[in-house]
This record gives structure tokens, sequence and C-alpha cells, in this order.
């Protein structure tokens, strides 16, 4: 099975569990800056305990370097899996919108056809 990989920007020294996914943890920009260089992050989770001066320098570096990056905030470890999950799925989610052709030109010309 493939494992989809989350870079997590956090000051806890923890390892959180995402199931299926292989996480990372990292407290300083540089350091994620490092990490998303050297290995093909799906997603970036930041901690909204991170300072904002921290927050918005990865933020900013993230979407100029790596562009197909998602980046989430979360509030709490306990919510961390649920919104990587969701940000993930919500982008790459398959279209599930249906597009259905008009065929009334080809039906009349088969109805045409048939009755002569």
């Amino acid at each position: 099975m493939r494992h989809l990989e989350v870079l997590v920007f956090t000051e806890n020294t923890t390892l959180p569990k995402i199931l299926n996914w292989n996480v990372s943890t990292v407290n300083n920009v540089e350091t994620a800056i490092e990490k998303l260089q050297q290995r093909p992050y799906k997603v970036v989770a930041i901690s909204k305990d991170m300072p904002k001066t921290d927050q918005l320098k990865l933020r900013r570096l993230t979407s100029l370097l790596f562009d197909t990056v998602i980046l989430v905030e979360y509030t709490n470890d306990s919510m961390l899996a649920d919104t990587v999950t969701r940000a993930y799925w919500s982008r790459n989610k398959p279209n599930t919108e249906r597009n259905y052709l008009d065929n009334s030109f080809e039906m009349r010309l088969a109805n045409s056809i048939s009755l002569n």
C-alpha cells in the first residue's frame, strides 16, 4: 500500500499518528524547508501554537517553492488526522460530477433513418 507523507510543523515532540500516512515533525522553518526538498510531502500541517512569524514565513516559502503541497492549519493533535485527510481528499478526490451529453440530434437522425 502506498503511504502518503505529511510534514507537521509544531513544537510538540511526540509523533502524531495518521492512518496510512508517514508523519514527520519539525519545529523550525529552516528544517521544514530542508525536509520538503528531500521528500515528496503531500500536506504540511501547521500548528496554531507556533509563532505567527514562523507560520507566515513557512506559508510563503512553501507556496513559492512547492506549488503542489497542501497547507493546513490545526488547533490540537486530536484534530490533526481529520484536518490532514480532509484537506488532501478535498483537493485530490476524483470529480464526482457527471456530465451528460445531449444526444437529441443523434436521436432525431436515428428516428428519421428508421422511419424511411
